[in-house]
């Protein structure tokens, strides 16, 4: 564990880190603050990534964009669907009409962060054909995570992450950003929200995404026990199995749907 004193990091600190956390050779769904760190990067934020990379991790990051959200349409207005009486998603103002592509480098900045739109931008990334809700990889697995993704079935990587043995890493953030969890709500057997986007005939249609997640943080006393935990600089590291996570929070959600609903 690093002195959170140090105000300089090379990549051997995130080698450190990674080897500490047993995390090498596989494949891990990152959720990373740049700015929780504290300290001046010197490799880079991408040097950060190719720290990863060297220890043959495959590196998945969600790359959600709003670019490519759509005005509703009648037929895919569920009643139940967190929207209310849909004024809010019939009033607001959207983007000039996009057609979403798995090539695409388009991203929410302010929402994904920098280490997101970092492995997005690899020359060698993949990423999952969902307009909304997709996740982006690089490394060995990228494209075996990815490519089940679509716009109905919008955690296909988060399911092959748990088969595969892979991880959920928290990097500087709560349990808040940990987007697992929103799988494991299917797994206990709630859908996931509708919300809109184009095709490429410029239709709109119905986009399987995600809901509020400031529940989430209900969850930690049941998965801090299985949870390895590191520091660099001043960020803290939180390491899960993802199928062990997915799983006991599915359990938690059934016993008490209530425990990841927002205020």
């Amino acid at each position: 564990m690093m002195s959170e004193s140090k105000k300089e990091l090379e990549q051997v600190d995130f080698l450190n880190a990674i080897n500490e956390l047993g995390i090498g050779g596989a494949d891990v769904c990152v959720h990373a603050s740049v700015k929780s760190f504290g300290a001046k990067i010197n490799c880079g934020i991408k040097g950060i990534v190719q720290a990863f990379l060297s220890q043959d991790c495959t590196v998945m990051v969600p790359a959600f964009s709003d670019e490519y959200e759509a005005c509703p349409v009648k037929k895919y207005m569920p009643e139940r669907n967190g929207a209310g009486d849909y004024s809010f998603f019939l009033n607001k103002d959207y983007p000039v009409k996009k057609i979403f592509d798995v090539t695409s480098k388009e991203i929410s900045l302010e929402e994904m962060g920098l280490f997101s739109k970092t492995v997005l931008d690899f020359e060698k990334s993949f990423r999952g054909n969902n307009p909304l809700n997709s996740f982006a990889a690089v490394g060995r697995n990228a494209e075996k995570l990815t490519r089940a993704q679509t716009a109905k079935d919008v955690y296909a990587p988060l399911r092959r992450l748990c088969d595969d043995d892979g991880y959920v890493l928290l990097i500087g953030v709560g349990f808040d950003s940990a987007t697992i969890i929103h799988y494991a709500e299917q797994l206990s057997g709630r859908t996931p929200f509708v919300r809109w986007a184009y095709d490429r005939y410029q239709r709109v249609i119905p986009v399987s995404a995600g809901r509020c997640s400031d529940g989430f943080e209900n969850l930690a006393p049941f998965v801090n026990p299985i949870a390895k935990k590191t520091k660099v600089a001043e960020s803290e590291w939180t390491c899960f199995k993802a199928s062990d996570l997915a799983e006991i929070c599915r359990n938690q959600i059934e016993q008490n749907p209530m425990i990841t609903h927002c205020s």
